[in-house]
Order: C-alpha cells, then structure tokens, then sequence
C-alpha cells in the first residue's frame, strides 16, 4: 500500500468508529475513577479510616441491630482503603446496599443498585444492549488497531514530532487541530496499545462465551462433588466472621476483600482476595467454604492459574489500570482523556475531516450510511442505559444467615 492508500484507510477507520469510540472512550475514561466520582459526590461512599483492618465482627454487629431479618448476599472491600466497605442484603424481595467504614462497622449510607460506576460501566462494557452491544465495543478493537498501524505510515518520520510543539488550535482552522491529533496521539500510543490488546482479547473472550467454549479453570473437584451432595436438613450457614476466619487460616497470605455466600444449600461460600500477584483480578484467588461448617473445601492461587485463565485474569487490570492503586487509575484516566477528546476519536478526527471537506459537501453527504449509525448507536445506548442500569433481579432462595439482633 502506497502513503495515500494508508491515509485513506486511517481516516476511514477514524471517521467510521469515531462517535462510537468516542462514547467507548469517555465511559472507560470515566469508570476508571467511578468510585473515586461517587467518592467525591457522596458522602455514604467515603470511609471514616484509612486504615486496612476490616472489623467483621463489628460489621456483623451493626447489620444484625440495624438489618433485621435480612440476609447477607455478599461482602466486599474495595482495594483503595479511602472507600466505604459495601455490603448487599436481601430484603424481603429487593437489593439494599449498605456502606459501612471497614475498621469500625459504622453505617455510612445506604443505595440501591442504580449508582454512578454501574451506569459507566454498563455503558462501556456493552452499550447496555447486551451480546451485540458487547460485540459492537470489542470489536472496535480491530480498527483500533488499523488506526494504530496505519498512523506509522500515514505520519512519517513519526518519532520527530513527540517533541514538535503543536501550532495553536483555532476553531475552524486545520492546522491546530492536525498538530495536536499527532501529538497527543504520539504520546498516547503505547495507551492505546494496551487498549486495543486487551480489547482483542475481549472480543476473542466474546466468542469464546459464544461458541461455549470454556477457557477458564474448572471449579475444584472437591467443589463439583459437593454440589452434588444432598444438603443437610435444618443447617445453620457461618456468619461473615467465621468465613473470613476459615478462609485466612486456609490461605494465611490472602488479603481477603469479598466473601459471597451461595444461593442453595448445595452451593459453597467463595472468599476471594489479593495475594501480591502482579496484574490479576480479586477472583484469581479464591478459598471455597461448606456453608454449613466452614470446612475448606479448595484453595485456589492466581499464581497456580494455567496461561489462558491468568490472561482472562490479567486483562481487566491492565484495561482500567486499576492495578497499582489511585497512581495507575489517574495516568489511565489522563491518557484516556487524550483518546476521547483529542486523539484519532470524534472530537478531532471527525472535525479534522469536516474542514477538509466542507466547501464540497453538505453535513449530511460527509456523515453517510456510517455516521449516522455510529450516531444512532451512540444515542441509543445512552438512553437505554438511563433507564436499564437500575434494574437487577434479585436470587429467589439465598443460603446465608438471616440477620438478628
């Protein structure tokens, strides 16, 4: 392909994925400090301590006095000590989230299942428009890529400009606009790397799902022989203290943020946690408790998982650069910034075209068939995402403890 060719093809891939990459961008930009968002605007979202003591039995207290007759669906501590612990309850046929400080159980709010990081995520994830919308975000992937690979042809001698100071921006002029597309773009390109990777992955990962083809760990033997079991008559399941006990002693290195118990009596009660791996997720580890008599079941290392699971594992980190704390999340967000409002998305590449083309064309000829369905897309998946992100049925049966004073 000669230099023309390639230009083409870049400004192609740039005006078809610009909206829709533009949206993607933005929620992703936008979900990486979503908890510290909620933390800025909500009281009920910020913990009273920083410190990393979880008190499960001052915890357990409070919801016992406070949430009679409720039941405990899960328990989870976010990584970043300066957020509020979130537990879900059951009650009667609703979810309730109660936000309590960690080191001393005391209730700082309360929440549905609507808030802000739900709508972000939902929103980049998959448009809020399920198998197709997730298809739709994963695959922009590949003409992220094509706009990477074509950027070296198109911008050549491309390694001069990271130091080239950009001409000034000027509304309806050309040059400004074409200087800080390269620049920025520059800078941003081992981000978008990362991005567009593990956006391959995922769509991989989509299709994969599927073809239900399985491509992660199987749950331990000693699990599946229990599902199987017939559930014991008139057995009481552990309380959060006794699980997280159990689950320490079994794995002593385990920082332990999540505990979920099981909706039947057959179903074991997960504990999950970190344990200084490098780029995993929370579920890469993972201790498996009968409910009943808080017998350990499995123990399950992130350091053990076979290649395919420990990239599964490893691709959220790297996506939302949640890995290394608020540092990691705030470069993430900075350079996802440069992606959405001035790199080769919309707000650039769209506009750049228009200059060029806007003494031969109308609006609506230089939009085409493309355009407007990116546009179309994006619109309806904000809407739909307003009014769906709110809405999560809760599990008819639910094997944990009824809360009692």
């Amino acid at each position: 392909m000669n230099a023309k060719q390639w230009f083409n093809l870049h400004s192609w891939a740039g005006l078809f994925v610009g909206v829709l990459l533009f949206v993607v961008c933005l929620s992703g930009t936008l979900a990486t400090l979503s908890h510290e968002i909620e933390y800025l605007t909500d009281s009920k979202y910020r913990a009273l301590t920083s410190s990393s003591i979880t008190n499960y039995q001052a915890i357990e207290n409070t919801l016992n006095k406070h949430y009679s007759g409720a039941q405990v669906l899960y328990l989870q501590r976010h990584k970043q000590e300066y957020l509020a612990l979130e537990v879900a309850l059951k009650i009667d046929d609703a979810f309730r989230f109660i936000y309590l400080d960690a080191a001393t159980g005391h209730v700082l709010g309360e929440g549905e299942w609507a808030r802000a990081s739900r709508f972000l995520r939902n929103w980049h994830m998959y448009l809020s428009m399920g198998w197709i919308g997730n298809l739709i975000v994963t695959s922009l992937s590949i003409l992220l890529i094509i706009l990477l690979v074509s950027s070296f042809y198109v911008y050549r001698r491309w390694w001069q400009g990271f130091f080239k100071k950009p001409a000034q921006l000027v509304l309806d002029k050309r040059n400004g606009w074409s200087d800080w597309h390269k620049f920025l773009g520059l800078w941003s390109m081992w981000f978008m790397a990362i991005i567009a990777i593990t956006g391959l992955w995922y769509l991989i990962e989509h299709g994969l799902q599927t073809a239900k083809i399985k491509h992660y760990i199987a749950p331990p033997v000693a699990v599946s022989e229990f599902k199987k079991q017939i559930p014991t008559v008139n057995a009481t399941p552990i309380s959060l203290t006794q699980a997280y006990n159990a689950a320490q002693q079994a794995f002593p290195t385990l920082d332990i943020r999540y505990i979920r118990y099981g909706n039947k009596k057959n179903q074991p009660i997960e504990v999950r946690g970190y344990n200084d791996d490098i780029l995993l997720r929370l579920r890469a580890n993972r201790v498996y408790l009968q409910p009943t008599t808080g017998t350990v079941l499995a123990v399950q290392k992130g350091e053990d998982l076979p290649l395919i699971p420990r990239i599964k594992d490893t691709a959220d980190p790297l996506h939302f650069g949640n890995f290394a704390g608020l540092g990691t999340k705030l470069i993430w967000a900075l350079f996802g910034g440069f992606m959405s409002f001035v790199s080769a998305v919309s707000a650039v590449g769209i506009y750049m075209s228009w200059l060029r083309v806007r003494r031969k064309k109308t609006v609506f000829e230089w939009l085409g068939i493309s355009g407007y369905v990116a546009i179309g897309l994006a619109i309806f998946s904000l809407t739909i995402t307003g009014v769906s992100f709110s809405e999560r049925s809760v599990p008819k049966s639910l094997y944990s403890p009824i809360l009692s004073e």
